[in-house]
């Protein structure tokens, strides 16, 4: 762990009134947000695939699930580095520059819209470069199975983000969608 990561995660908690932990082991840094009833959490990920590593970036909150809706979005021609959400469709949202620019799954195509009819979360989506935001039920997106009704707003982008513009704009992204999940009565 580099000392500039330590320095700029500490420095992150100082701006968002956030929590900072030290890692340990092979966990990062991290920084905990609290936000209403949620925590938003960043930090770093390295995942393996055989002898190969990537670093990524990635925001987790834990939520409670009131039904099923799971969703996905990610930007078209995004190298996956996960499960597809399984039973889900390809789903457009009747905003051309939006639908072409992103693959959206969900197994509710009613909610997804719902969702991405605000138009802060869609500008917000399309300001990353790197996107995939979804609906878990894998703790930090790559490690084990959570317990049934525990599930995770996740997003995740390659590299170790340092430029707390692109993470501010992030946390004010989960900030929205939790509002409007709970909104539209899908989480607790």
């Amino acid at each position: 762990m580099s000392n500039f990561s330590q320095n700029f995660w500490q420095q992150f908690a100082k701006e968002t009134g956030g929590t900072f932990k030290e890692g340990y082991s092979w966990h990062s840094d991290s920084v905990s947000i609290e936000y209403k009833n949620w925590f938003v959490a960043f930090d770093n990920f390295t995942l393996w695939s055989g002898k190969y590593s990537t670093e990524m970036t990635r925001i987790i909150a834990p939520i409670t699930l009131k039904d099923n809706f799971k969703f996905e979005i990610y930007r078209e021609g995004f190298v996956r580095k996960i499960e597809k959400i399984f039973g889900a469709l390809d789903i457009e949202i009747g905003y051309p520059e939006f639908d072409k620019a992103f693959t959206i799954k969900s197994n509710n195509e009613f909610k997804i819209k719902t969702l991405l009819q605000n138009k802060e979360i869609r500008n917000l989506i399309i300001t990353q470069k790197d996107v995939n935001i979804q609906i878990s039920n894998q703790k930090g997106i790559w490690e084990e199975e959570l317990p049934e009704n525990e599930i995770e707003l996740s997003y995740f982008m390659d590299g170790e983000i340092h430029d707390s513009k692109i993470l501010l704009s992030i946390l004010e992204l989960f900030k929205l969608i939790l509002d409007d999940l709970f909104q539209i009565n899908s989480i607790a």
